[in-house]
């Protein structure tokens, strides 16, 4: 939601004819000429008179000052990439005039376009001593959201014009808001979150810390629920297959790192503005917060920590206590000129330390250096289980066959103990995390 408020008349542009002002002006002119040729003095007269309408039509827009006020509101107010978002603007009239009607747009900046040209109603004058306050006018219109990040919406242009046509003049009111848009994500499927047991053989479903049956909250049934938690009072009481929702308190947190360093991927080489700059990247963000997302909806602090803040972050720092938390950092995720190697080790420990157990770590990766593999391989002893996703670009059109790059990376990581898929910006989320699944993701 806005609170941008601004006044029409502190923003203008100078005052121009319509098409229909200079076809008076040609006119004028063409009888100026005429009227010695043809020795008629009214033709004259009629001569000055086309001239002196599109003139006084210059000078009345130019000094009309309606005074307006908008106000920008977004509905969500975090927009999803890829989404519709419906935005409202009230419109006051604070003058002692009535303001003429307009036509308005709102600007928007790429990659978002302005929205269509639209009628705005003739405004009543705003009397001080009746109310407190305008009558506030509300337009409304949708706007596509195609990529992530935070992007500037507004000033709101409205063209005045004269009553017989002739001449106009685009005023602006107020200023601009952003528009902030989270990635993409997709629902990831639902198992038994598996951990792996003090030995580090045997897997066992992990439970949130419960202090006693008052603790226990029945709910439906879903899919990938394990029917060990089936709560049969519950069921039988409301005829329907219920499970065990324990009380979600809990101190486990899991580490999601992204890569984004602007060397591990490959970047286009004249993005169209408003353009993302690699669409590797762009879905390794999504895939990073689709399974940050996850492992929030498990009960697990999430800490999502992006490579080049991986040397001076805590877990502790970036942990997101909620899914929008959450969102809100995927949406402002930047590749960043980092040459430092990519090291998670220390958070990965200290993000154990509170529960007492070992966190699950996972890593969407782009091309990485000989020290960041290393430094990765140090941070899967201190985590229960580690997995990655390594991001790259098809070789060719239709192509399957993954870079030397990836398939070297692969190799390091999982001779390292990390289970490591291949992918590439054109597989959906769902997919790859499931095929991930199928192994011993959870």
């Amino acid at each position: 939601m806005s609170n941008q408020t601004g006044l029409l008349h502190r923003v203008g542009l100078w005052p121009a004819l319509t098409v229909r002002g200079w076809g008076f002006l040609a006119a004028s002119i063409a009888l100026f000429i005429a009227a010695p040729m043809l020795g008629q003095r009214e033709i004259a007269f009629a001569a000055s008179a086309a001239l002196a309408l599109p003139l006084l039509s210059l000078l009345l827009v130019s000094t009309r000052h309606p005074k307006l006020s908008a106000v920008r509101r977004f509905s969500p107010e975090t927009a999803s990439a890829g989404t519709d978002c419906e935005v409202g603007l009230s419109i006051q009239n604070w003058g002692i005039a009535p303001s003429p009607a307009a036509n308005w747009h709102d600007e928007a900046a790429a990659p978002l376009h302005r929205s269509a040209p639209a009628l705005l109603p003739a405004l009543p004058a705003f009397r001080s001593l009746e109310t407190d306050t305008p009558g506030v006018t509300t337009m409304r219109y949708t706007i596509e959201s195609p990529q992530r990040g935070q992007h500037s919406i507004g000033p709101l242009w409205v063209r005045i014009g004269d009553p017989f046509g002739l001449a106009t003049r685009r005023l602006s009111v107020g200023g601009s808001d952003t528009l902030t848009v989270t990635p993409a994500v997709e629902l990831l499927s639902r198992s038994s979150f598996r951990l792996p047991s003090g030995d580090g053989q045997a897997m066992q479903s992990r439970r949130p810390a419960a202090s006693g049956e008052q603790d226990v909250i029945a709910r439906k049934y879903q899919t990938g629920d394990s029917i060990r938690r089936v709560h049969w009072p519950a069921t039988a009481r409301h005829s329907e297959l219920m499970v065990r929702q324990d009380d979600q308190h809990t101190d486990h947190e899991a580490v999601v790192v992204l890569d984004s360093r602007r060397e591990s991927f490959t970047r286009k080489v004249r993005p169209r503005p408003g353009e993302a700059e690699s669409d590797a990247f762009e879905w390794a963000v999504s895939m990073a917060v689709s399974i940050g997302l996850h492992l929030l909806h498990e009960g697990y602090r999430t800490a999502l920590i992006e490579s080049h803040q991986s040397s001076s972050s805590r877990s502790g720092d970036r942990s997101a206590s909620s899914a929008d938390e959450l969102l809100a950092r995927g949406a402002l995720a930047r590749l960043a000129a980092s040459h430092s190697p990519l090291s998670v080790r220390d958070i990965v420990a200290d993000a154990g330390r509170t529960s007492g157990e070992l966190a699950p770590l996972f890593a969407v990766l782009g091309n990485l250096d000989a020290e960041s593999v290393d430094a990765l391989a140090r941070a899967a002893t201190a985590s229960s289980s580690a997995r990655a996703f390594v991001v790259h670009e098809a070789q060719s059109s239709g192509s399957v066959s993954a870079p030397d790059w990836a398939l070297a990376l692969r190799d390091d990581l999982a001779r390292a103990g990390w289970a490591v898929r291949l992918v590439t910006p054109d597989e959906p989320i769902s997919s790859a995390w499931d095929l991930d699944a199928a192994g011993s993701a959870p």
